[in-house]
């Protein structure tokens, strides 16, 4: 709780320094989101990788489990079909800002990339609300 706490603090803080103007120039004119997120996703592989358990866990888990992730994939595929069907969003879009399965960093940078900012803005709050 207190992890997803400070991840809303700092999106909540993101907003005022945008829309106050206070972001320097570097953070406004490139892509240092997209950098961050690479070496972030470095980081997290590194950890992976160093562990000298991770082959042993993932050998050691009930296949069975993997239904689990599956049915939640498929779960969330439904509601946004729902939601679709309710809002009369275009499809591909409300697909996108589903698929991002609270990831918000990568797929919301992906979606305002290609879709524009209000899609990118809604699949964040989406997965921060996950």
């Amino acid at each position: 709780m207190k992890g997803s706490l400070i991840i809303v603090g700092f999106f909540i803080l993101g907003i005022v320094v945008g829309h106050a103007d206070l972001a320097p120039a570097l953070l406004r004119d490139s892509n240092v989101s997209f950098v961050a997120l690479c070496g972030l996703l470095f980081c997290v592989g590194l950890g992976i990788g160093m562990n000298p358990d991770t082959k042993r866990d993932l050998r050691s888990i009930n296949p069975r489990y993997a239904l689990l992730p599956l049915v939640t994939i498929l779960g969330s595929w439904l509601g946004a079909v729902v939601a679709w069907l309710m809002l009369h969003r275009g499809f591909a879009d409300t697909m996108a800002i589903n698929s991002g399965f609270a990831y918000y960093s990568l797929s919301s940078i992906f979606i305002t990339e290609f879709r524009g900012v209000e899609l990118g803005t809604i699949a964040l709050l989406a997965n921060i609300i996950r």
